[in-house]
């Protein structure tokens, strides 16, 4: 048994019910209003005879049957009609038939139509006027309302017999439109299901129409396509990370496999040990640059207000010392005095790994500069270095985790293509951006910049 709820059973169950209960409502209104329609015209005939009656009636001793007009605004029958006197309420004339019920309680009211019940006839209309001349009294007409409910019940049947049909049409309508619209989503999850990872090529065709659905599908072959360059950059993360940790594995071991070989002296296993703890160090670098990602989004709302002018100047002291073992000049060219809220760890980790790698790929006796520029909506801080520059190829991959340009890519630069992609990522929160300019062995230019 298939348990599995259905999108299309479920939007048609309370499409449904929310129909049926309007189609009651409207109804129930529409009786009504129907009803009093009726009353009203009711209410309107009696009128018309009880005028008819006061203008043609002339007392005489017995009884006169009256004549009924023939326009009436609603088709009443039979009319009873009677003139009482006002001191006795005695019936001075009348129709042959007339009501079997009191009167009196009416006559003393301030209205002047009534629904009341007759054991005679059931229900009936009564409508009362008073007159003055040619004597004080009142005209009272009455007719049966049977037929008028007759009508109201053969209407109210018909209702009943058409609003199924009504629902029962409108959810077949809704179900050819719930199928036009749920295609799409159908055909979204049938690709969906064929996705691997070995197959990500597949893509939605967009709809014309620009609605939800459009958004939709784009949204998804734009999640695909970022799911393959996600993939690809694992793919190349993986083939980069295995190329780095092969490299100090593999000098490792060797120095260890000669130094157990045979006896050797101290001096050489001191060399051994060394070198064995430089490629531990590398490793333990390495590793920790990748923690740093997982530390970011903590970092996201810890904000303060910084004196940025003093974190770069900071920043450069500390850098001093790798600047000179080098013999490279960082000439600060422009600093302005600024002031910025935003998260000081985050700031100053996108700066330091900026000026260090100005510093690492800038050969000895070149020059740095530097540059913090106060704007009215943003903070611009630029680095320029005579270093070896970034191919126009590599340029729109090189804050891509673990990438490396050719010319990056050798132990005497020390380096994990990560620094830029950490750069990016601080941006990110930071609300910045990046911007890169490289000419190869002429040098680089980055520019930060910042909203305050």
């Amino acid at each position: 048994m298939n348990n599995k709820e259905n999108l299309k059973t479920i939007v048609l169950w309370w499409l449904g019910t929310f129909i049926a209960l309007i189609l009651i409502i409207f109804n129930t209104i529409f009786y009504e209003l129907l009803k009093s329609s009726f009353y009203t015209r009711v209410q309107n005939s009696l009128s018309i005879v009880s005028h008819q009656v006061k203008e043609e009636f002339i007392p005489i001793n017995s009884q006169r049957i009256v004549t009924i007009p023939q326009q009436l605004e609603f088709p009443i029958s039979p009319v009873m009609i009677a003139v009482l006197g006002a001191k006795k309420m005695k019936i001075i004339a009348k129709t042959v038939v007339f009501l079997d019920i009191k009167m009196y309680p009416y006559l003393k009211s301030d209205e002047n139509f009534f629904i009341v019940k007759s054991k005679k006839y059931g229900k009936i209309a009564i409508y009362i006027s008073r007159i003055i001349s040619p004597i004080k009294g009142y005209i009272v007409v009455a007719t049966p309302m049977q037929k008028v409910d007759i009508k109201l019940e053969d209407i109210f049947i018909k209702m009943i017999i058409l609003n199924p049909i009504l629902l029962l049409l409108l959810l077949l309508g809704a179900n050819v439109i719930l199928d036009r619209i749920l295609n799409p989503i159908k055909e979204i999850t049938k690709t969906a299901n064929d996705i691997c990872i070995g197959k990500l090529d597949k893509t939605l065709p967009v709809p014309t129409q620009n609605d939800e659905i459009q958004e939709l599908v784009k949204a998804f072959n734009s999640m695909v396509i970022r799911l393959k360059s996600g993939i690809e950059m694992m793919e190349r993360f993986n083939s980069d990370v295995s190329h780095e940790l092969k490299t100090p594995l593999t000098v490792l071991k060797g120095e260890l496999e000669i130094a157990l070989r045979k006896d050797r002296d101290i001096e050489y296993y001191k060399n051994t040990i060394k070198t064995a703890l430089n490629e531990v160090n590398y490793l333990i670098d390495m590793v920790e640059e990748m923690l740093i990602f997982t530390k970011l989004d903590s970092e996201a709302n810890k904000n303060e207000n910084i004196k940025v002018d003093e974190m770069v100047l900071n920043l450069l002291s500390k850098f001093s010392k790798k600047a000179k073992l080098k013999n490279i000049n960082i000439e600060i060219k422009k600093l302005d005095m600024c002031e910025l809220h935003t998260n000081p760890i985050l700031l100053q980790t996108t700066f330091v790994n900026i000026i260090d790698n100005a510093i690492k790929y800038t050969p000895e006796n070149k020059n740095i500069y530097i540059f913090l520029i106060n704007k009215d909506k943003e903070i611009e801080f630029i680095v320029e270095d005579e270093g070896i520059g970034i191919s126009k190829e590599d340029i729109k991959n090189i804050t891509d985790r673990f990438y490396r340009s050719e010319l990056s890519r050798n132990r005497e630069i020390k380096g994990f293509g990560l620094g830029l992609s950490i750069v990016k990522k601080c941006l990110e929160i930071l609300n910045g951006d990046i911007f890169i300019e490289s000419e190869l062995n002429k040098g680089t230019k980055i520019k930060i910049v910042i909203k305050k």
